[in-house]
């Protein structure tokens, strides 16, 4: 089932532990990240309930490689598939323990046709998404930030009250708190997470809770 955030987007939120899965309507289709690949036929279905047929979807915006956000990438055939250089690379060597996909039973290695760079942005009409690279959950992590509908799209970075873990393979502590202080200089009154419900609240507010429960943690 989508949840309606407004006319253009749209948001599946997964029954299980993949990602959610975010859909932009515009002058492109564009998806961000896709769950798990055992909720494939779900996904599917919730996106035909607003008309949208796996050949419709234009781009595939991947957050990071995490087997828990790339599981239902290959479905779309179609889609132009993106995701930051530092990840894609470990996805294209199939390397089950960055991508995690040894901890979820899941075997997927999408092929990504274009990487990401920090500072770019993508045109989806009405959304303009600029390219935010905040490694610390996984080197290739990255938000995408729409200033003038004041959108923050965090993957695995930031949530409601946390952030997210930096034990894996290619998650660094340090790396976390300098990109967690980035989005800082961002205006966004809309939080879209990687997991978890979508947060509408004080997001400096937020943010300043998440570095220093942060902090006290390692330093």
């Amino acid at each position: 089932m989508l949840h309606k955030l407004s006319n253009n987007l749209f948001v599946f939120y997964s029954p299980n532990l993949g990602s959610n899965v975010y859909v932009l309507v515009g002058k492109r289709i564009a998806l961000i990240d896709t769950s798990l690949k055992a909720n494939a036929e779900d996904l599917l279905d919730a996106l035909a309930s607003i008309g949208i047929e796996r050949k419709d979807v234009d781009l595939v915006l991947h957050t990071h490689a995490h087997a828990d956000h790339i599981g239902c990438t290959s479905l779309f055939e179609r889609a132009e598939k993106l995701m930051h250089e530092a990840d894609a690379k470990k996805l294209e060597l199939c390397d089950a323990r960055y991508t995690c996909s040894n901890l979820f039973s899941q075997e997927e290695y999408p092929k990504i046709d274009s990487l990401l760079k920090g500072n770019e942005t993508i045109d989806i009409k009405p959304f303009l998404l600029q390219v935010i690279h905040t490694p610390g959950h996984t080197a290739g992590s990255v938000c995408f930030y729409d200033e003038k509908n004041k959108l923050l799209f965090s993957g695995d970075t930031l949530f409601e009250n946390a952030c997210g873990r930096t034990d894996l393979p290619g998650g660094n502590e340090q790396q976390m708190v300098e990109s967690l202080h980035e989005l800082q200089y961002l205006k966004f009154d809309v939080l879209l997470p990687g997991h978890g419900l979508v947060f509408k609240g004080d997001q400096e507010e937020n943010l300043q809770a998440v570095l220093k429960t942060l902090k006290e943690k390692y330093y």
